[in-house]
């Protein structure tokens, strides 16, 4: 049965304004330099980014190479930069050689930033994160530990050894399923964002594996070209249990079926919507923000409107609406943001003369932004009641 997990949140996104405005310039062009083309996928993160330039004014569109390549890329980010494009949105094949490219289109004068996989720090301001590296890890393979009831032989179907977000999320999984000592993890194999290298190299996986248990898939297209080749050898609708993400469009056929057992994704319009927000917003200057902490849980930011000499702002990176919307499972989170109240109240020196950490719930509470969030204040004598 598909399970969906709505985790979405933006690294150093300071104070976003909720109203829509009117574009100054028409001209705007938010370019996303994708993976590959061919890759449905990156489909509907267009489509989201599309519908932030119906409200924003400007326009969005998709560059990529039809087979995923550093190379390509780094071409196509020059060929953008030479253009003069207004803003570049980069998900990197490989996170570090982009880099000189992404930073020589800044010094020509387009706004680069990253969304759906990052670059290194040095070549953008920010990047836009559809979901924590622990949530997306941790959370398939607690899922495909339930479809083996805890025990059997496990490989990894990957995209790229150079994909950073996927080895990310693969080291988590690997860390998730020590939990469960009876699973073994045996292989990982990398298709490079080819269906038919992701299918052959499942084949041979059954092959070299006879008693193979399960497969963890977190790439698109990979995991339907894995269901198609686990049914090819007559290994599907359960005899192996699968698990992984994908756009639904063209994996529901074997969900219906029961080979894939476990679906999870974020949802990919929300995140270029975001992105196209974020990166027009930043262009126009109503993103600036100075990140003084971060982590696998929060960011912290200088607010831009600070009510205090210290004024901080501590985000978690899971998207939670309001505090009214908190959740049991949320609790660790807002551990994490308080533990990031007393460090910064440390570092900022006003942890012994006092601070005030506050947060808004609600429109009459003054919450703007509906993405929870707490303030940090400190360095002057506060008055009661607040407000």
């Amino acid at each position: 049965m598909a399970r969906q997990r709505g985790l979405l949140v933006v690294v150093a996104v300071a104070a976003v304004a909720v109203a829509s405005q009117a574009s100054q310039a028409a001209d705007f062009e938010l370019a996303m330099v994708i993976k590959e083309t061919t890759n449905p996928y990156y489909n509907a993160t267009l489509l989201g980014a599309q519908m932030a330039a119906e409200e924003l004014g400007g326009t969005a569109k998709n560059y990529g190479p039809t087979q995923s390549s550093a190379e390509a890329q780094i071409s196509i980010i020059n060929n953008l930069a030479d253009r003069h494009v207004a803003a570049i949105a980069v998900a990197p094949s490989d996170p570090n050689a982009v880099v000189p490219a992404m930073k020589r289109a800044q010094k020509l004068g387009a706004i680069v930033v990253t969304f759906d996989a990052d670059s290194g720090e040095d070549g953008r301001p920010f990047f836009v994160n559809q979901a924590t590296t622990d949530s997306v890890g941790r959370f398939g393979a607690e899922g495909l530990a339930k479809l083996l009831d805890g025990k059997g032989k496990v490989a990894i179907v990957s995209a790229q050894p150079t994909a950073a977000n996927q080895n990310a999320w693969i080291a988590a999984f690997r860390d998730e399923m020590t939990k469960y000592p009876e699973v073994e993890i045996v292989d990982e194999v990398y298709g490079e964002d080819n269906e038919q290298k992701a299918f052959d190299l499942t084949v041979a996986l059954t092959t070299k594996y006879p008693d193979l248990a399960g497969i963890y898939a977190p790439t698109c297209p990979g995991l339907p070209a894995v269901a198609r080749a686990l049914e090819s050898v007559d290994k599907g609708k359960g005899a192996v249990k699968l698990a992984g993400m994908c756009v639904p469009s063209i994996t529901a056929k074997y969900m219906l079926d029961g080979t894939i057992g476990f679906f999870y994704l974020w949802d990919p319009i929300r995140l270029g919507y975001v992105t196209y927000y974020a990166a027009k917003y930043f262009s126009e200057g109503k993103i600036k923000g100075e990140i003084v902490y971060q982590d696998d849980a929060v960011v912290a930011f200088k607010d831009i409107r600070p009510g205090a000499p210290v004024h901080v702002l501590i985000v978690p990176r899971k998207h939670i609406a309001s505090l009214s919307e908190v959740q049991p499972q949320d609790l660790a989170v807002v551990g994490a943001i308080f533990a990031t109240a007393v460090k910064l109240a440390k570092e900022f020196g006003i942890a012994e003369s006092g601070y005030r950490v506050v947060v808004n719930n609600g429109a009459d509470a003054g919450q703007s932004v509906f993405h929870l969030h707490y303030h940090v204040l400190g360095g002057r004598r506060m008055g009661w009641p607040p407000g």
